[in-house]
């Protein structure tokens, strides 16, 4: 079952590992899962942006992202659209 990146749009098949295009950032060498998800801290609540390579590259991730970071990308799933963070 294919999933889409919540900014650009882009389908992937989660099945299918591919390597990160990025080496510089220091990410595993080794194929890995097409799609990441990133915690995203709103002015209320957390969110879950789930992205391909390529925009986790654009994002220039820490540790999570902030709402201003995620607008930044222009993505096509608005931040009051994504899935709420549950919490533990």
């Amino acid at each position: 079952m294919k999933q889409r990146c919540l900014a650009c749009g882009v389908e992937k098949d989660p099945s299918i590992k591919e390597v990160y295009p990025y080496p510089d950032d220091g990410i595993i060498t080794d194929p890995i899962e097409p799609l990441m998800a990133i915690d995203c801290q709103g002015a209320a609540d957390w969110r879950v942006v789930t992205v391909c390579h390529e925009c986790f590259h654009k994002l220039e991730v820490d540790m999570w992202i902030s709402e201003r970071c995620w607008q930044s990308l222009n993505p096509i799933t608005p931040f009051e659209k994504l899935p709420t963070l549950s919490k533990p």
